[in-house]
């Protein structure tokens, strides 16, 4: 265990600093070093004194700076991928924002199949297309209590602060003559980024993944074809008898 780990070094330590007070050969030292197998040279050299001569410990120190060198190598590689890594992640985000999807006039809701173009849409890169209300629900019916319970919190800020919008819009000539026109104008632009916040984390709830060919649809295999406790189950049943 890493605690272990620490306490056999401190020991290791306790012991190399005991031999070297003693005024034990560099050859014993370095011997004690290897035989630890968690000390370095760069944790016994503060035990000596500062006249020591290092040639007693050239060879040591000179495979010390090589395995440096070479972990200062692995660092600068992984930094140059995760540095590439983040300019491709850079560029993906910014060809999102252009991404599209051609519908069909005729295209319908996977959920409740009536034409799309009735209501506000989720189009996904896998080509399921649901109604956003349609999508909501089936995400709330099979998402956890506590993801539930987030949806509905920001549907409710998301009408909260529509509604603020509308009456702010709706205020009498004399009311903003009070206020500024200037500062009604701020207030909306607050309220409206404010929205977009909120719709940016709803989107990302309800619309982080298609639910016909996400997560969410793995998870459901396990689930039984017909719901026993549905009015309809019997019916349902019969259907399904060979």
């Amino acid at each position: 265990r890493p605690d272990d780990d620490k306490l056999c070094k401190r020991l290791w330590l306790k012991i190399a600093q005991h031999v070297i007070n003693a005024k034990k050969p560099a050859s014993e030292v370095m011997e004690l070093v290897r035989r630890s197998n968690r000390l370095g040279i760069e944790d016994i050299l503060p035990f000596f004194p500062d006249f020591t001569r290092v040639d007693d410990f050239k060879d040591d120190i000179c495979v010390a700076l090589e395995d440096y060198e070479a972990q200062i190598q692995d660092l600068r590689g992984e930094m140059d991928e995760a540095t590439r890594t983040a300019e491709s992640m850079q560029r993906d985000m910014a060809s999102l924002k252009n991404r599209f999807a051609i519908l069909n006039v005729e295209e319908t809701c996977q959920v409740c199949t009536q034409p799309l173009w009735l209501r506000q849409l989720y189009v996904f890169p896998c080509q399921h297309s649901f109604h956003a209300d349609c999508l909501t629900r089936r995400v709330v019916s099979t998402c956890n209590r506590v993801q539930r319970r987030r949806i509905h919190e920001l549907q409710n800020q998301s009408v909260e602060i529509a509604k603020q919008r509308r009456q702010l819009r709706l205020t009498p000539l004399v009311a903003k003559a009070k206020t500024g026109s200037n500062g009604a104008k701020e207030n909306d632009e607050q309220l409206e980024q404010q929205l977009r916040k909120v719709k940016q984390q709803l989107d990302a709830l309800v619309a982080g993944e298609c639910v016909l060919c996400g997560e969410a649809m793995i998870k459901s295999i396990a689930e039984p074809f017909i719901d026993m406790d549905d009015s309809t189950a019997a019916s349902t049943e019969d259907e399904w008898v060979i």
